[in-house]
């Protein structure tokens, strides 16, 4: 063996043991994303609210798109109150392409939340839903998965980091019949692309969980969205299943 053929063979061995891990850990956090897409897509539906409007006078029905992420066995999806929260019904994709009639449970245009019952009567196939993980163990730096219809692209899914898990912006967001979210919401901000029908998607982290619902951007803002921590979502489900809205105190002050 000549001193090229050493050198080569002293480079390659070189090459193999430096970039190995870099390989293997490439490898082992695509085999996370496919795993955190495999538990929670087939929970993820695309909506389509009918809400009734009035128009010259008379009243039309107008219908939208949208996502939303299915959370309980019973079929009870969580979505955002911009997408849904004005409904009379609405229409709901399932994974196997199957359009499941939905009403409006309630909602909540403070926190942008709205939870809407599938109608299963009918239905024969699986029905598959995603667990609800805890937004306060989210840390900067974080990857996760937003999922849902951007631009009525159905099933569709973006891949970022969590910016901060809690950044709380100092306006609100008016929904489109002109209502307004609390002034002092706190946001998961992402580098996931989230854009015009990801909105009531599923935000997720990399062990399958939803940690947050896809809900908005900011205006010239690129790589910047903003979904609903997953621990508030939780608590305004609850408050929705049990009593159709949100209960909240109202001590008569004014600032």
């Amino acid at each position: 063996m000549n001193k090229l053929e050493l050198r080569a063979i002293i480079l390659s061995l070189t090459l193999f043991f430096v970039w190995s891990p870099f390989a293997r850990a490439e490898n082992n956090l695509q085999d996370q994303i496919y795993q955190a897409r495999d538990k929670v897509f087939p929970a993820l539906v695309h909506v389509q609210p009918i809400s009734e409007v009035f128009q010259r006078g008379k009243k039309t029905k107008q219908t939208a798109v949208g996502s939303g992420v299915i959370v309980s066995q019973d079929g009870y999806v969580i979505t955002n109150y911009h997408v849904a929260g004005k409904a009379v019904n609405a229409l709901c994709t399932l994974e196997n392409k199957e359009r499941i009639p939905a009403t409006l449970v309630g909602g909540d245009p403070l926190t942008d939340l709205a939870v809407l019952k599938l109608d299963l009567t009918d239905y024969k196939g699986p029905l598959n839903w995603a667990e609800i993980g805890d937004s306060n163990a989210l840390v900067p730096g974080q990857f996760v998965l937003a999922m849902g219809s951007p631009l009525a692209l159905s099933r569709s899914v973006s891949q970022g980091i969590v910016g901060c898990p809690d950044r709380v912006l100092d306006s609100e967001l008016t929904l489109d019949d002109g209502e307004k979210t609390g002034h002092y919401n706190v946001w998961i901000q992402t580098t996931a692309a989230i854009n015009p029908g990801n909105s009531g998607g599923p935000l997720v982290s990399l062990d399958g969980k939803v940690i947050g619902i896809n809900t908005r951007t900011i205006m010239g803002a690129d790589g910047l969205g903003f979904a609903i921590p997953s621990n508030v979502v939780k608590e305004v489900y609850r408050q929705i299943i049990e009593n159709g809205s949100v209960q909240r105190s109202w001590i008569g002050v004014e600032l």
